[in-house]
C-alpha cells in the first residue's frame, strides 16, 4: 500500500521522481511517531495546524501554548492542551473524527517533524490527535530566529470580534508580504480518511523576504499571490493536495510586529516558469486566488532576535 494519494503521485511521476519520492516514503513516512518525535514536540510552545471548515476548506493556523502544553502518552497519541487560534475566529472548529496536519517548527535549530491524522477529542480547552502519518522534514529554506508567543499568556483569549476581514483594497497585506520571509500553508485531499495518505496537510514555506508576489490583474476581486517553489523532499505533499482539490489556506506571521493574517483561496500550479518573473531557483510557481482574508491585530508571535537567512537561499531568489 503506498503512502502516497493520486495527487501526490502524479506530480512525482510528471517531475519524474516516483522511485526516489517511494524509496523516501516507504522509509521516512510512518504510522507512529519515533521516540525523538515524541520529544520533539513535548517540548514545543508552538505547533501550527492545518485544519478544515465546514465546508471541508483548509486553513493554516497557529496553536499556542506554555511549555508542556503538548504531550505523548504513547506513539500515536498527542495530546494538546489549547485550540487552534483559527478557532477563535469562529471560521473552523476542530470535533472528533476531524482530518488535521500538524508541524512542529522549532526556528532556533530549523528543526521540524510533521504528522497528520485524526482527532479523537475535542472539549473547550484542548484536543487529542491519533497519528496516521508521520515524517520529519529538512530545514532547507528556515530562517532562524527567536520567536515569543505572546498571545496565550492565559490572560487574553481572542474573540471572532478581535478578527478583521481585509477589503478587496486593503494595502496591509501587501505591506506585510513586501518583507515577509515564512509562510505555512495548509492543503487536502480530494478525499478523506479513506487512506492513511488522505488528509490534510500544513507546511512550511521560506524565501528572501518579498518571495511572495501580489498580482492584481486576476478577475477575482480579491487579488492573487504567487509565489515560487523550490527544490525539496521530492514528496510533493502539497503541490499533490493542489492537483487533487485546489483549495488552501496560508497563515501569514508579521514577526516584526506579531500580527496575524489567514487567507482562504484556492490554488493553481503554473509549471512553466517563464510565464513568470525571472526567479532563481524556483522550479514552478503557485498561484493563490484570495477569497478571503482575515487578520488579527493583537501581537501573537513576536520576533525576539535577529534572523540568520536560511543557508539553501543562498541559490536561489533574486
Amino acid at each position: 500500500m503506498t503512502v502516497f494519494h493520486k495527487g501526490e503521485l502524479s506530480v512525482q511521476q510528471r517531475i519524474g521522481v516516483a522511485d526516489i519520492a517511494k524509496a523516501i516514503g516507504d522509509k521516512a513516512i510512518r504510522s507512529y511517531m519515533p521516540e525523538q518525535h515524541r520529544e520533539f514536540f513535548s517540548q514545543q510552545v508552538l505547533l501550527y495546524a492545518g485544519v478544515l471548515d465546514n465546508q471541508g476548506h483548509p486553513w493554516a493556523t497557529p496553536i499556542l501554548g506554555e511549555q508542556g502544553f503538548v504531550s505523548s502518552p504513547n506513539a500515536t497519541t498527542l495530546s494538546i492542551e489549547a485550540r487552534a487560534l483559527i478557532e477563535y475566529a469562529q471560521v473552523a472548529q476542530l470535533s472528533v473524527g476531524d482530518s488535521i496536519g500538524l508541524l512542529g517548527l522549532e526556528f532556533t535549530t530549523r528543526r521540524r517533524n510533521r504528522v497528520n491524522g485524526l482527532v479523537a477529542y475535542s472539549s473547550e480547552q484542548a484536543l487529542r490527535f491519533e497519528v496516521q502519518q508521520s515524517f520529519g522534514n529538512c530545514p532547507k529554506y528556515i530562517q532562524k530566529r527567536e520567536l515569543k508567543p505572546s498571545v496565550f499568556n492565559h490572560a487574553f483569549v481572542p474573540k471572532a470580534a478581535d478578527f478583521r476581514e481585509l477589503a478587496e483594497n486593503d494595502v496591509v497585506l501587501e505591506q506585510v508580504l513586501r518583507h515577509c520571509d515564512t509562510f505555512f500553508i495548509a492543503s487536502r485531499a480530494a478525499a478523506l480518511n479513506s487512506e492513511d495518505s488522505d488528509g490534510v496537510d500544513i507546511s512550511h514555506r521560506g524565501g528572501k523576504p518579498g518571495f511572495i508576489d501580489v498580482d492584481k490583474s486576476s478577475n477575482g476581486k480579491m487579488p492573487s499571490l504567487v509565489f515560487p517553489d523550490f527544490s525539496g523532499n521530492n514528496l510533493f505533499n502539497t503541490l499533490g493536495n493542489i492537483v487533487a482539490d485546489p483549495r488552501v489556506g496560508l497563515y501569514i506571521p508579521d514577526f516584526e510586529t506579531g500580527c496575524s493574517f489567514w487567507i482562504k483561496g484556492k490554488a493553481s500550479i503554473i509549471w512553466d516558469v517563464a510565464q513568470v518573473k525571472p526567479y532563481p531557483g524556483a522550479q514552478r510557481f503557485v498561484q493563490v486566488s484570495i477569497e478571503r482574508c482575515l487578520s488579527l491585530t493583537t501581537p501573537t508571535l513576536v520576533q525576539n532576535s535577529d534572523v540568520e537567512f536560511s543557508p539553501a537561499l543562498f541559490d536561489v531568489s533574486v
